[in-house]
Formats: C-alpha cells, sequence, structure tokens
C-alpha cells in the first residue's frame, strides 16, 4: 500500500512541475523520460520479474511507431486507431514468435532477441514501400481531443505522464498478485515452477507479449508526438540502451525501472558538454555503480533507508 501513496505523490507532483518548468527543450525531456518508463517498465516485468532476457525491445518500439504512422498517414485512419493498434500487434507478434523462442535460456536467447530486433530494424530498412525506408513517414497526426492536440509541449506532458502513471500502476499492481508471484517463481527457477503447477511456457510467451505491448505503445506516442518515424530510432543500440537503464535503475525493482528511465533521459542533456566523451563516462559511472550495488539506484536506495532505521533504532529517547 505505502508505493501506492508514493505514486500518488509523484502523481500531484506530475501535476503541478508545469507552474516551474521554463522551457520547451524540458518538456521535452520529461515526454521521452514517460515514453522510456513504458519501454522499461515492460523490460522490467520481462527480465526483472520473469527472468527473460530481451535485446530485441527496441523492433516491438518500432511496429508500435510504424502501426500508429502507417493507419494515421496510409489508411486515414483516426489516430485512437493507430494507437490501439501499436498495442495489439507487437503484443500478438511477441506472443507468437515467444513460444519457440522462450524455450531458450541465457546468452542463447539474449542471441535471438538481439537477431530478432535486427531482422525487424532491417525489415524497417528494406520495406520501402511501406515503411519509406531510410527516408521515412512523415506527417503523422498526433492525437487530439476537440481543440487539443498532444502536438503541443503541454498536452504531450500530461498524456505521457498519465500514460506512465496507468502503466507503473497497473505493473506495480501485477507483481503483487498470483501472476506476478508465479513470473518470480519462474525467475527463480523453471523446474520449480512447474513442480508447483506454473505452466511456464505458456506464462513466458504472455509475459512476451505484455512487454511487447508496452513497447508498442511507447512507440505509437513517440510516433505520434515528433510526427515522424524512420529506422534510426529502432537498432539494437536502443534496446542496449533500455537494458542498460534497467540495470542502472534496479533490475528487479519497478520503481528502479522509472528511475533508470529518467536517468538515462535526462543525463546526455545534463554532460552535453562532454560531447564524445559521454560515453565513457556513462559507461565508467555504470561499471562502479553497478560494482558497489548490483541492485543498482533502487539497491542504494533500500540501503540508505535500512541505516536510516538503524540510527533511528539506537537513537537515545
Amino acid at each position: 500500500m505505502r508505493q501506492f501513496h508514493v505514486l500518488l505523490a509523484l502523481l500531484v507532483a506530475w501535476l503541478l512541475a508545469p507552474l516551474a518548468i521554463q522551457t520547451g527543450g524540458t518538456f521535452n525531456l520529461f515526454i521521452f523520460a514517460f515514453i522510456n518508463l513504458v519501454l522499461v517498465v515492460g523490460l522490467a516485468l520481462l527480465f526483472g520479474y520473469a527472468g527473460q532476457i530481451s535485446l530485441g525491445q527496441a523492433g516491438f518500439y518500432g511496429i508500435g511507431a510504424y502501426m500508429a504512422a502507417i493507419l494515421s498517414t496510409r489508411m486515414e485512419l483516426p489516430p485512437f486507431i493507430g494507437l490501439i493498434a501499436a498495442i495489439i500487434v507487437p503484443a500478438a507478434v511477441g506472443y507468437v514468435i515467444g513460444r519457440p523462442v522462450l524455450r531458450l535460456r541465457g546468452y542463447y536467447l539474449a542471441m535471438v532477441t538481439a537477431a530478432l530486433g535486427l531482422i525487424l530494424h532491417t525489415i524497417f530498412v528494406e520495406w520501402v514501400d511501406v515503411t519509406g525506408g531510410y527516408s521515412g513517414i512523415t506527417g503523422i497526426p498526433a492525437l487530439s481531443i476537440g481543440s487539443l492536440t498532444a502536438r503541443s509541449p503541454l498536452i504531450m506532458y500530461y498524456l505521457s505522464g498519465a500514460v506512465a502513471f496507468m502503466v507503473m500502476g497497473l505493473a506495480l499492481r501485477l507483481v503483487d498478485t498470483a501472476y506476478g508471484r508465479a513470473m518470480r517463481t519462474m525467475r527463480e527457477s523453471d523446474m520449480a515452477a512447474r513442480a508447483c503447477g506454473i505452466p511456464t511456457s505458456k506464462l513466458k510467451a504472455e509475459v512476451f507479449a505484455l512487454s511487447a505491448g508496452m513497447s508498442g505503445l511507447a512507440g505509437a506516442l513517440y510516433a505520434q508526438y515528433v510526427g515522424f518515424v524512420s529506422p534510426e530510432s529502432f537498432t539494437i543500440d536502443a534496446s542496449i540502451n533500455l537494458l542498460l537503464a534497467l540495470a542502472v535503475g534496479g533490475v528487479s525493482s519497478l520503481w528502479g525501472a522509472a528511475f533508470g528511465a529518467f536517468l538515462l533521459t535526462f543525463m546526455p542533456e545534463w554532460f552535453h558538454e562532454l560531447q564524445n566523451a559521454y560515453g565513457l563516462v556513462l559507461g565508467a559511472v555504470v561499471v562502479v555503480m553497478l560494482t558497489l550495488e548490483p541492485r543498482g539506484l533502487w539497491g542504494i536506495l533500500l540501503r540508505l533507508r535500512a541505516l536510516l532505521e538503524k540510527r533511528r533504532q539506537v537513537a537515545p529517547a
């Protein structure tokens, strides 16, 4: 229950934050942070809770973006329809592919999912008649309600934030259910999960589909805000960055995933003066942080809380 109180406090801060935001650039950072949060939370459910690594999330992110783009431009359907399709289609693809692929484990699974991401990226590049190749698709209409359009940074800030809070709330609820406990049991041991009667093959495919659908949702939000999609946004590097954000925030924590998403969105802006040296500094920070605390930022916060509680207990009355 406490984590929902935290979520409520963050919700209030989110509603009031625009009063202190002065520039459109800051709004953009928050918008992309919310989109990245949806991506990283989906990966956290798959990897952190179900124990299934994936290096192909950017491919599903791209499917969602292209679905939203194609349906609203080529087929002239309302953007909301594109948003729904951007969730359903990647989820369906993820489920169909996940049944055979997720029988693999460890680095075999990592290599296969990376190959899947490369295949999808190649499709985005080479299927020029549909995706536009490297020229991409332009003129993607934004979501709108009456006269309000999500192309406005302020409106998109609230829209992407609302989606991020909804996704976070549902994910927090999911991991506290019997379904979430089954995911964690499967993460610890496939054999133990099967002995408990958990259909691990079905469960893996379902979580993979859920993660893919969340990636597709993020892709649709990205396409409808930017108004343009091209293959450069959906490379294997993007998948690695998502995994890096999860590792930095905390693999086994949804809150850690959220922290990691925000941190890796804002860090390039904070250290933009480093230019080409930014990657070197980021790599060093990640190595040092994960060496000292493998649970990432969330683990550091847990240690600090435990230390404060210990000091409170020994303090004289």
